[in-house]
């Protein structure tokens, strides 16, 4: 749990963010969720996603919404855990447009909006990834 602090307030100076509530709040809910199977091997890819969708699109890293997207975005970390890092970096990067785009499906509360986002990314993403890919080497 310490090591996924570490490893949020870690990416927040990467992207030379702001510490205020909402990324705070943001990290803090990464360490807690590390007691129920968050770790910094499932959760790097999607990290490394968000911040490769904001290196290519209009939008910054130090974005206030990309700094949530990326830290509450890894609501993706079982993806990158179950199906490896490439498919994580994938979920990232297709989380980071999906939350800046969804508010409008939902009236523009954006109470939950990264929930939100995460939940669409899965829904499409896993039946897509069990139809046409497959799972990690080391599984049998």
């Amino acid at each position: 749990m310490g090591l996924l602090g570490y490893m949020s307030m870690a990416y927040i100076l990467f992207v030379k963010g702001d510490f205020n509530g909402p990324t705070i709040g943001g990290i803090l809910t990464v360490v807690g969720f590390g007691a129920f199977g968050k770790h910094p091997k499932n959760v790097w890819p999607i990290f490394a996603g968000v911040w490769l969708g904001s290196v290519t699109k209009i939008w910054g890293a130090n974005d206030p919404a990309i700094q949530l997207a990326a830290l509450f975005g890894t609501t993706l970390a079982p993806i990158a855990g179950e199906f490896g890092p490439f498919i994580g970096i994938i979920a990232g990067f297709v989380h980071s447009s999906v939350v800046l785009n969804v508010g409008v499906l939902h009236g523009g509360m954006n109470l939950y909006n990264n929930g939100f986002a995460g939940g669409i990314v899965a829904a499409v993403m896993i039946p897509l990834i069990e139809a046409f890919g497959r799972r990690k080497e080391n599984d049998s």
